[in-house]
């Protein structure tokens, strides 16, 4: 049951940070305010980027404190659960974004889950 939890925690945190991050860059008027509008600024998307790192380093982070000492399984099944989200909203922006946000974004998304969880566990 705590396996779950630290799953659904990390995944649902991820999505609320995600979406509270790209309403703050709407409302900077950082990213256009409709989602058709094509983003191809080199500072806009490589603060997407910035933004979607920190993001899954604290959903890494967060799902390890639940989860506690016990491997890296829960981790990598969070991490894959945003890489199948991730890559069927990429997807629907494909034509809107360049291919190396795209393949950026979605490549990170695990690795980074990852190290937020080693920041918790430590090292060992």
């Amino acid at each position: 049951m705590r396996q779950t939890f630290a799953v659904v925690t990390g995944f649902v945190a991820w999505s609320v940070l995600w979406l509270l991050f790209n309403l703050l860059l709407r409302n900077l008027r950082l990213v256009p305010a409709e989602a058709t509008e094509p983003v191809t600024a080199a500072k806009t998307l490589l603060l997407l980027l910035a933004g979607s790192l920190v993001i899954s380093l604290i959903s890494g982070y967060l799902a390890a404190a639940i989860r506690g000492k016990g491997g890296y399984g829960v981790i990598v099944v969070l991490g894959l659960l945003l890489l199948a989200v991730g890559i069927f909203f990429q997807v629907q922006y494909w034509h809107l974004m360049p291919l190396w946000y795209h393949l950026t974004f979605l490549v990170l998304l695990l690795p980074l889950c990852l190290v937020g969880a080693r920041l918790r566990f430590g090292t060992s």
